[in-house]
């Protein structure tokens, strides 16, 4: 009886592992499409420093996610530039302003998180994903 109990759960576990995997497995590289959150920016003008870049955006700096670790950093950017995070890991990752004022959604393997600055300033980030683990990155933005 015992066991029977437990089925649910097994099956609930499988189901939810699925859907982990399949939103963080990927091919084709491509723009992440998380609205951007609401904050101060660290330019010092209230929200729009930075915000998730236009669907169809190329990236005109470009940021390597390997190791658990962003490359180049800091990453140096003017103002209206793409900034583009590709992951190169196989764990999924993000970059998240620490003021919140923008985040790329979660970024899965082989795929890029685009993020557009509009205000010159020193921004730092994290991985919201692995938050210990991946901090006090830069970007500069002039």
């Amino acid at each position: 009886m015992r066991r029977l109990a437990q089925i649910p759960l097994v099956l609930l576990t499988i189901a939810a592992l699925a859907a982990c995997s399949a939103s963080t497995t990927g091919g084709t590289p491509q723009a992440s499409a998380q609205a951007p959150t609401p904050g101060a920016s660290a330019g010092g003008g209230g929200g729009g420093a930075c915000a998730v870049a236009a669907a169809g955006a190329t990236a005109t700096v470009t940021v390597q996610i390997k190791d658990f670790k962003f490359s180049p950093q800091p990453v140096q950017a003017k103002v209206g530039d793409v900034v583009g995070w590709t992951n190169g890991d196989s764990a999924p990752h993000s970059a998240t302003m620490d003021d919140g004022s923008c985040s790329t959604d979660t970024i899965s393997q082989g795929a890029t998180g685009l993020l557009v600055f509009n205000t010159a300033g020193t921004y730092t980030y994290h991985c919201k994903v692995h938050p210990t683990q991946m901090k006090d990155f830069t970007v500069v933005v002039s």
